[in-house]
């Protein structure tokens, strides 16, 4: 085995938090194979070479050191549910964004714009909340007075614009929703619920004292 595949596995094992042990149950292999394989002492077959991809979201040619490009881009746009989507992945919420976007431009209306501003806003919000916690390098263009509306009511108005104009169109219910679009509906919901709790405890507690 090349060190770069063996590098590789390593590296992205510890990019999952995983220890050596979780790895290989998750891979279906011994923890003492896969620590030959990450060391070089031993070939990995194609089979594992597979799963791996799989189980790390990379390509086998980013395993295999051919490309330094970890996306599986000819999986990103297949129109079909791939085995990933039942994953919350980068890459289901990618599949997810483009299946969303695609519906909503073909309705009649065109909605990219609205859509990406939306994706936008929201990266900006991420980034902002990073920027807080010391995680990013601050950009000189930011607006301190102008974040607070930017990051909170621009969003909630641009999405409430776009789903005012959406309200008369019902939905089609002989269509099922694509794999990666329930998986990250599914996780949309259990953070809803999971921030309604928290607020809902923290209420309790504060009216206890």
């Amino acid at each position: 085995m090349s060190t770069s595949i063996s590098s590789r596995l390593v590296s992205l094992r510890k990019d999952k938090n995983l220890s050596q042990k979780e790895a290989a149950q998750a891979l279906g292999v011994s923890q003492a194979l896969l620590s030959h394989y990450e060391k070089g002492i031993r070939e990995c077959g194609l089979d594992f070479l597979c799963r791996a991809s799989a189980f790390y979201d990379v390509s086998s040619d980013y395993l295999l050191g051919i490309s330094e490009t970890k996306i599986v881009s000819d999986a990103l746009f297949e129109l079909n549910d791939i085995p990933q989507d039942g994953e919350l992945r980068m890459s289901t919420i990618f599949r997810a964004s483009v299946f969303l976007t695609e519906k909503m431009s073909g309705s009649g209306n065109d909605y990219s714009r609205q859509i990406r501003d939306i994706y936008i806003l929201t990266l900006y919000k991420i980034y902002i909340s990073a920027l807080n916690k010391g995680l990013l390098p601050a950009n000189g263009k930011i607006r301190p007075e102008i974040t607070p509306f930017l990051s909170s009511s621009m969003l909630d108005y641009l999405l409430s614009t776009l789903f005012t104009a959406t309200a008369d169109a019902k939905p089609k219910k002989s269509e099922n929703l694509p794999l990666c679009v329930e998986t990250v509906v599914a996780e949309a919901l259990r953070l809803i619920e999971s921030q309604i709790n928290s607020i809902y405890n923290a209420s309790n507690q504060s009216n206890c004292l």
